[in-house]
Formats: C-alpha cells, sequence, structure tokens
C-alpha cells in the first residue's frame, strides 16, 4: 500500500508518473501543428474562443459580491468557467481539487459525508451536526450540511475557490476560505444541450438544460442530471460498494417587471440512492491477519468482501429567491434560501465479511437563510452593507451493531441542535491614488446553539447544553495596481468559527461535549500579473496564527473527538496560465503549505468503548495538521487547431501530492506516501459548435492512491482504507441547440 512504501519505492513512482507525463504531453504536442500568436479577442463568459483557446479566456467572479474580472480581484481565488469544467471532465463537486492548489476533498465512507480543506484548514468530524471552516455556497446560499455536500456538476456557469478567512463578505465560519457554484441562470434566447458521458463499470450520465423566453419579460430555465454506475468496489460475497445512482433537477424562472427590477426564482430537487460509500480493507505491517482471521486474499483494493450492504439514500430540496432592486446610484440584493435534507446512510465499519461492526447514521435538517445588502459607489469609493440571518434545525441519529462486539443488540445515539445566527456586515474599497487602494471590511456574529444527546444504550445520561457566542471577524488590506498589468496587495484578516458540540461515537464526559470558538489572525501578500497577451501568473503567500484551534481526531479504538489546541500555517501558492501560440493552453500551478498543531492536551475524559475504562490514546504533543499535502502540483495542457472541417483538441492534466495523513495522530495506517495521477482526453467539436465527442482516459498510470483512511488496529486489527479510481476509459458526446 501507498502509506507503507518506502523512499525509493515513492522515487521509482515519481520517475514513472513524470516518464508518463511527459510521454502524455508530447504526443498532444506533436499531434498539431504550431500557429503564430494572435491576439485574443475579449469573449462572453463560458463560451470558447474562436482560436480555440478554453483557459485562456477572461473569468469574471464575483469574490467581492460583485462582477469583476479575475485578475482584477486582490484576492488568492482559482476560477473555472463551465467550458473549463466540461473540458476537465468535471462532473463532480470534489473533481476541483485535481487542478486547484491547495484545495482538499476528504471524507469518511468513500465520499458519503464530504468536507473541503483549503491552505491545510478543514475538517474530517463526520458527525452530521457540524460546519465545516470551509463554507460551501450554491448561488450565494450557504450550504450547511456535509451530508449533501458532494454532489453532480450540471449546468454550471462558474467554479470559484477563494483562499483564506472570508468573514467580511461571506463569513460563515470561513477561516478557511469558501467554494462557490454558481448555476447557469434563465437567458431570453432559446437554447438547450444534451450531454452524454459513458465509460467502464457500467458509468452512465446524462445532463440536460433548455430555456428562453416566455415573454418580454420572463425567461426560464429548466435543467436535470441522472448518473449511475455498476458499483467501483466489487463484493464478491454481496452488493457492490461506492454504487452512484442519483438524480436531481432544477428549474428557474427570471422576471424583469422593469428596468431597475430582476427577480430571479430558483427550485432544486435531488436524490442519491446508491451507495457512494464502501471501504477497501488494509493490514499494517504488523497483523498478518485481523483480529478474525481475515485476509486480504488477492491483494486488489477494488475487490471487497463486505458481509454488510452499505447505502445512502439522500433526498435534498432547494429553494431560493433573488431579488435586485437598482435604487439609483445603489443597488438592493435580497437573497432567500430554504433546504430539506433528508439522509440514511449505512457502512460497513470493520470492511470485512465478519459481522463486526455495522455504522449507520439518519439526518433531517431544515435551513433558512436571510440576506440584505445594498451596494453603492463613488467616484473613489465601492460600499457593500448588509445584514445575515440564518437558521438550521437538526435532529440526528447513529446506530452500532455488530454481533462480534454488539452481539445481538443495537445501540443507538439521538441528538438535535438548533443553530440560530444573525450578523451584519460591511465592506468598504476606497481609493487612496490612483494606484493605492484601501480595503476594510467587518463583520458581526451572533450565534446561538442548542444541544440535546441521549445515548440510553451505553448508558451515560442525557445531555442538554447551549452556546450563545457574539465575535467579530474582519480585514485590513492595501492593493497597490502601478499599471494594468500588475496588481500587489497585502492585508491583515481576522476570521471566526463558532464553537459546538461533539455529536461522538462512543462515550465521552459530559465537560468535553461542548467545544469553544476558534480564531484565526492570517497575514497574506500576493501578485496579479499579466506577462504578456497570453500568459497570466499570480502569487500569494500566507501564515495563519490560532487561538482555540478545532481540532478533530478518531483514534484505533473509535474513539471520537473535536477539541480546541493552537495552530500556526505557512505557505504559498502559485498559478500560471499561458496561451502562447493559437489554440494551446498551459496550466501549471503549486502549493506549498506547513502546519504545526501544539497545544495538545496530554489527556482526554474518553472511554474505551469496550471496557469503559479512561482512553489516553490521543495525540499529545505537536503534530501536522490531517489532510494536507506540504506540497502539490498541478498541471494541464491543451492544443486545439482546426481538422476535419471542425476543431479537434487534444489534453493532458496531472495531479501530484507529496506525503500526508489522513489523522491528527499519526499511525502506520493512516500515512500516505507521495503519487501523481495523469489523465488524458482528445475531443471533436463541429465548425458551429452544435455538437462534439471526446474520448479519455482517467488515471492513466493505473496510480494505486488512497484518499482517506482509518485506522481500526485497536478495534478490528485491520484499517479501513478508501482508494481513488482505477484506470478507466470513458467517452462524452454533447449537442448544443
Amino acid at each position: 500500500m501507498c502509506s507503507r512504501a518506502n523512499r525509493a519505492t515513492n522515487t521509482k513512482r515519481l520517475k514513472r508518473f513524470v516518464g508518463m507525463s511527459a510521454l502524455a504531453i508530447t504526443a498532444g504536442l506533436m499531434a498539431a501543428p504550431v500557429y503564430a500568436e494572435a491576439e485574443q479577442p475579449a469573449t462572453p463568459e463560458n463560451e470558447q474562443s474562436n482560436d480555440g483557446s478554453v483557459f485562456g479566456n477572461e473569468i469574471v467572479v464575483t469574490a467581492n459580491k460583485r462582477e469583476q474580472n479575475l485578475q482584477d480581484v486582490a484576492v488568492s481565488v482559482t476560477a473555472y468557467s463551465g467550458d473549463q469544467l466540461r473540458v476537465l471532465g468535471f462532473t463532480d463537486s470534489a473533481d476541483l481539487v485535481v487542478q486547484t492548489p491547495g484545495l482538499e476533498v476528504s471524507g469518511f465512507g468513500g465520499g458519503a459525508l464530504t468536507s473541503y480543506s483549503i491552505r491545510g484548514v478543514g475538517q474530517n468530524d463526520f458527525a452530521a451536526n457540524q460546519e465545516a471552516p470551509v463554507a460551501l455556497y450554491i448561488d450565494e446560499a450557504y450550504q450547511s450540511s456535509n451530508v449533501s455536500s458532494r454532489f453532480s456538476l450540471f449546468d454550471i456557469e462558474r467554479a470559484e475557490v477563494l483562499r483564506g478567512p472570508q468573514g467580511t463578505l461571506y463569513g460563515r465560519n470561513a477561516t478557511g476560505g469558501l467554494v462557490h457554484y454558481k448555476t447557469v441562470q434563465p437567458s431570453f434566447d432559446f437554447g438547450g444541450y444534451v450531454d452524454l458521458t459513458v465509460g467502464e463499470q457500467g458509468r452512465v450520465r446524462v445532463e440536460s438544460a433548455v430555456g428562453g423566453g416566455l415573454s418580454d419579460s420572463v425567461a426560464a430555465r429548466l435543467s436535470f442530471n441522472l448518473s449511475r454506475d455498476d458499483g467501483l468496489l466489487i463484493n464478491d460475497i454481496g452488493r457492490n460498494a461506492v454504487r452512484e445512482k442519483n438524480f436531481a433537477v432544477r428549474g428557474q424562472i427570471l422576471a424583469e417587471p422593469s428596468d431597475n427590477l430582476s427577480i430571479l426564482l430558483k427550485a432544486q430537487y435531488g436524490e442519491e440512492n446508491g451507495s457512494p460509500n464502501g471501504y477497501s480493507f488494509g493490514l499494517p505491517s504488523f497483523n498478518a491477519t485481523d483480529f478474525f482471521g481475515n485476509v486480504d486474499a488477492d491483494g486488489d483494493p477494488f475487490t471487497i468482501s463486505n458481509d454488510f450492504d452499505s447505502f445512502k439514500n439522500t433526498k435534498a430540496l432547494d429553494l431560493s429567491a433573488k431579488i435586485e432592486l437598482d435604487l439609483g446610484g445603489a443597488k438592493l440584493t435580497s437573497i432567500t434560501n430554504f433546504q430539506d435534507i433528508s439522509d440514511q446512510y449505512g457502512e460497513d465499519a470493520d470492511a470485512s465479511p465478519t459481522d463486526a461492526f455495522h455504522y449507520t447514521q439518519g439526518t433531517d435538517i431544515s435551513q433558512f437563510s436571510q440576506e440584505l445588502r445594498l451596494d453603492f459607489e463613488g467616484d473613489r469609493h465601492r460600499t457593500t452593507v448588509g445584514a445575515y440571518f440564518l437558521n438550521i434545525d437538526g435532529d440526528f441519529s447513529t446506530q452500532q451493531m455488530g454481533a462480534a462486539f454488539f452481539g445481538a443488540a443495537s445501540f443507538e445515539t439521538l441528538a438535535s441542535q438548533k443553530t440560530t445566527t444573525y450578523a451584519i456586515f460591511g465592506q468598504l474599497e476606497y481609493d487612496l491614488t490612483d494606484e493605492l487602494a484601501l480595503t476594510v471590511g467587518a463583520r458581526l456574529n451572533h450565534d446561538e446553539k442548542d444541544f440535546t444527546l441521549q445515548s440510553v444504550d451505553f448508558g451515560f445520561p442525557q445531555f442538554n447544553g447551549s452556546i450563545s457566542d457574539t465575535d467579530w471577524s474582519g480585514k485590513a488590506q492595501l492593493d497597490y495596481r502601478p499599471n494594468d498589468d500588475i496588481l500587489l496587495y497585502a492585508g491583515l484578516s481576522r476570521g471566526i468559527k463558532s464553537g459546538g458540540f461533539n455529536l461522538p461515537l462512543t462515550p465521552i464526559s459530559a465537560v468535553d461535549l461542548p467545544f469553544a470558538s476558534e480564531e484565526l489572525t492570517s497575514y497574506e501578500i500576493g501578485a496579479k500579473t499579466t506577462l504578456s497577451d497570453g500568459v497570466r501568473f499570480n502569487a500569494s503567500a500566507f501564515i495563519y496564527d490560532y487561538n482555540d484551534y478545532q481540532a478533530y481526531n478518531i483514534d484505533g479504538a473509535f474513539n471520537t473527538l473535536l477539541f480546541n489546541a493552537d495552530a500556526k500555517y505557512y505557505g504559498a501558492e502559485f498559478e500560471l496560465v499561458a496561451n502562447p501560440a493559437q489554440g494551446l493552453d498551459i496550466v501549471l500551478g503549486a502549493s506549498f503549505i506547513d502546519t504545526e498543531i501544539s497545544n495538545l492536551p496530554t489527556t482526554f475524559n474518553t472511554l474505551d468503548p469496550i471496557t469503559f475504562a479512561p482512553a489516553q490514546n490521543f495525540p499529545t504533543g505537536v503534530e501536522s495538521a490531517p489532510l494536507v499535502s506540504d506540497v502539490s502540483l498541478n498541471g494541464l495542457i491543451r492544443y486545439a487547431f482546426p481538422a476535419f472541417g471542425g476543431e479537434v483538441s487534444v489534453q493532458s492534466d496531472f495531479v501530484w501530492k507529496s506525503d500526508h495523513k489522513f489523522n491528527l495522530a499519526r499511525s502506520e495506517s493512516v500515512l500516505e506516501g507521495s503519487y501523481g495521477v495523469l489523465n488524458a482526453r482528445i475531443g471533436y467539436a463541429s465548425d458551429d459548435d452544435a455538437w462534439s465527442i471526446a474520448v479519455f482516459v482517467n488515471n492513466l498510470t493505473d496510480t494505486r492512491y488512497r484518499t482517506f483512511a482509518i485506522d481500526g488496529t485497536l478495534f478490528f486489527g485491520n484499517s479501513e482504507d478508501i482508494f481513488g479510481a482505477k484506470r478507466w476509459f470513458g467517452a462524452n458526446a454533447r449537442f448544443n441547440f
């Protein structure tokens, strides 16, 4: 396994990967003639320019809650247009990891419970009542739940990843940053498309949208997505795991009754009735078998023997209304959102054919949010002020069963949590001179949380607790623009994330159920440069200083705890986008991060789940953060050229990650060696862009790597591993009308 490979093996793997990358890129370059560099015409967002470039085009982002060119935003942000997402083959919200420096996606159960990590800031607690420090937004509406944060991407106009605390304009727990997806909105011009992807292991994905004007002032758009496969983990004694069976539909109506009023109504419903979750069986070097005599007979991580059929049944309803009113010199925006999410989830937690430990959980969440903001500007300033309200009501249950540990019993824990948030915020950008601008902003946030926990089967009494927390976040930043091609910035930010309550897997003392809010002081400098007509280079560097950092750990006996510590992070990101010749796109990215989590407690009031004696096998002293590579590299090369009456494109992309770990406490089972993944794609598009086809291979070198792992050696004698997809071939066809 990768986590136990020695340095020589890692070096050999890296050399093999680099060699295959060079071969694929060279093949792409040799497949087409080279054109002289041409001036790049400005094109609308989400449209491919007529010279074949996809990544060289300008992208408009809303990082500051208003539309700006990516190179004019003094924030470390990576953004993708809808066309870029499509040619990269991104169909899942977690796919952004591949080409976004500093971004990671992790989660228990093989992706069933997902959280984002930016610059090493994340939270891998799988409890459904927790909110992550990296906030997820869809059309400016906050998505609080980790049970529905991984979803199919369909009919997407743009995706943005903002690094660093976003406590001024967005703010909801965004100490680490945020991920924002913007869907395609209705247009008064009739049009649509049908997109079909098929691949190995029964992969089928259908995406479609149609829309246009219903009258001179009303337009509508309807889009849907359907995806399924046969299961990527072949179970020889039961149903396959990591099965996908998803459906989602979205309807939008845009009304513009007057020149100064716009009303956008959106309704989206989605169902998941598959099993995105599933673990491969792993043995540490010191165990020949697990505690029940099980071995991995064939050594294939994609073949399993699970006696319990994993499942995930999710239903999610999302309703929103966005109203924009031009007041003449100012714009008032209202964003109202309601979500109702029901989720049932189950996994074979021992990853073996033994009836040892099976885990299920149920989640019911209703969420309502309301944002009001006013934007206005003068000759030298751009100002935003607003107010925000959020209410989340959640009911949660977990069940643990398995004959080896629990006999015929089923141990159930019930919890409920209500979160109410009020906030006011404002941000001012003021031009001190023609070249120098000052940005200041702040948000005053008040959180109230009421939590109830009952676990009768484990024999500890009901817990009732509440938190009332008022705090502030803010930023002060200087931007210097000596000319149109260079933007330099340096700033200080304060981010906050409210405290909360543990929803533990095993009993813990009542004193350890609450955890305090965390505070982050961020120092950041950055540069955005346009080196020539076809070359952009952006860089940023940061220092994070945490107080009461919210750390999470799960030990080998399955004790779980979210607690407070201290932390310091240092790092930098670099991104290069080049269009040096007509039709040629080159994208390179790099992330460097060093983390240190300190002031870890020497004892914890956790209990051994079998003996109920105090358990003390949690980390102590100083540790590095989980779910972060010290070094990660990504890149893409794409060449498009006219041929056969249309356009042919050849593309290859890669990602490489250094050694990292999946848990705060270091053990052999949660260490992953460095690895690289290489993809390749060849496509053809008609001259009028009415249709296109493509064939592709993902994980060309068939690299074996894990995206997550749990150390179960104290409980089962094995580890539960989540592997990235093995090499698979596919094809795509798209028809536009």
